[in-house]
């Protein structure tokens, strides 16, 4: 996947492909009927245009897939934890039972109490480190407050102590997927769909993982079988008619769209999916007639308005823009990107003092954002700010190390520093990073590269 970063100049980098974002966004099922009487029906004449579009643009994916799948953490609570032969005492000399502090723990979590649920299952872990329903429940809670790396530790512990739990294999590999982590949530899936042939939710997970990871042939044998259950769903069909393309399989990428304008036809979603194919085409006229359709049908779905900014941002209609972004950021408070583009916004309008806490709420949401990254150390690096500068581009670069820009940017940087050496490295590393993608878009006639020396940050 590709990250622009931003430009100098008069235009923020918009059609740049993105890393999706680590929150779930609800409400985008295809279910909906748009609720608006007069709506212009996609024509048949039109229908091959617009599955070229659709079929070309497989980056728009990456912003709706997560919430059309039931990407919640599975809660393998057990109503009873494993009782110890000789249970401790508490300080008053009485038996402290391990299983009332579980079952106490169960009810705290799913009550929304985390902290107190960790509080339990944490004190049932001290009674009976051997407890793979705690580990377990405890890296659930973990996942629901967004740690990551704590709660793959517990899981993996409860994999250990409890090798054949259901469930356990499946939020492993969602606590990958939620990190973007697609190549290593391959393998929890695949064991868990090994362990229940029948999860609808280990398939689809697994298919979308091959589908990122560019596995075409590998995400259309895993997700087609899913047809009879899932054909009624937009998502699915805009995954499987992609994956079919890529893989030459004309036949069912002809059935797949067939059954998304059936499925879609004047939806919200369908409007949202069709704005974002012209956005990408560069029809900011088109992309707006949709997404306003879509925001008019849902005025609360999530990322219409982050669309509809970014097409105003493409227009340089800007205090539009702003309206938008941050109408977005209102409904899905979460979402990295609402803050980056703000972030990016502001740059354009030469407000670096507003720019730079945007990129900053950006990062504190999703630390994978190397445009964020990036914006901030083109900030300090035009306020002089050369150590603040240098220490955001060592974070872009270990997410994009084969980014031209990254590189000649930190030469500067390092120049101001007074470390030439360091800094001739830095920009000879650039010329043949640049050149590079170069040849390599010279190469490329599928049109799916944007003719951007950015572009190299992802190649």
């Amino acid at each position: 996947m590709d990250l622009r970063f931003i430009q100098s100049g008069q235009r923020a980098s918009l059609n740049r492909q993105r890393r999706p974002a680590d929150t779930v966004h609800n409400g985008l099922d295809g279910q909906e009927v748009l609720r608006r009487k007069e709506v212009s029906p996609v024509h048949c004449s039109e229908n091959g245009a617009i599955l070229k579009i659709l079929t070309g643009c497989r980056w728009l994916l990456l912003f709706t897939l997560l919430e059309g799948i039931q990407s919640r953490a599975v809660d393998p609570v057990r109503n009873t934890a494993p009782e110890l032969a000789t249970p401790p005492q508490d300080s008053a000399g009485s038996p402290r039972d391990p299983a009332a502090i579980f079952r106490e723990g169960k009810q705290a979590m799913q009550s929304g109490e985390l902290a107190q649920a960790e509080e339990d299952f944490r004190q049932v872990i001290a009674l009976d480190p051997k407890s793979g329903a705690a580990h377990v429940n405890l890296g659930v809670t973990y996942m629901r407050e967004k740690r990551w790396d704590d709660a793959l530790a517990e899981l993996r512990k409860a994999e250990t102590l409890s090798p054949h739990e259901a469930g356990i294999l499946l939020n492993i590999g969602l606590v990958y997927y939620r990190k973007n982590d697609f190549s290593s949530a391959i393998e929890p899936f695949s064991a868990d769909l090994r362990q229940e042939p029948d999860s609808l939710q280990a398939r689809y997970l697994l298919g979308l993982c091959y589908f990122f990871t560019n596995k075409f042939g590998e995400a259309l044998d895993t997700l087609a079988p899913l047809w009879d259950k899932e054909s009624a769903k937009l998502n699915y069909l805009y995954v499987l008619s992609i994956a079919a393309s890529k893989s030459s399989n004309a036949s069912l990428q002809k059935r797949a769209f067939d059954q998304m304008l059936v499925v879609g036809q004047n939806t919200p979603e369908f409007h949202l999916y069709l704005g974002k194919a012209w956005l990408a085409e560069g029809d900011t006229g088109r992309a707006l007639d949709e997404f306003n359709a879509a925001a008019s049908a849902r005025p609360d779905m999530p990322l219409v308005h982050y669309f509809l900014g970014r097409t105003y941002l493409e227009r340089h209609v800007y205090s539009q823009a702003e309206t938008e972004l941050q109408r977005d950021a209102a409904i899905e408070p979460d979402f990295a990107y609402d803050y980056e583009d703000l972030g990016a916004l502001y740059v354009l309008l030469s407000q670096p003092e507003k720019a730079e806490p945007f990129f900053r709420k950006a990062i504190e949401r999703n630390d994978t954002l190397v445009n964020s990254y990036f914006g901030l150390a083109k900030l300090y690096l035009d306020g002089a700010r050369y150590k603040e500068a240098l220490e955001m581009l060592d974070h872009a670069l270990a997410l994009a190390p084969t980014s031209a820009s990254v590189h000649f940017t930190r030469g500067q940087v390092l120049k101001h520093l007074g470390q030439s050496a360091k800094a001739d490295r830095e920009f000879q590393a650039s010329a043949r990073l640049f050149k590079s993608f170069n040849d390599r878009l010279q190469q490329d006639h599928s049109g799916d590269r944007s003719a951007d020396a950015q572009d190299a940050a992802q190649e």
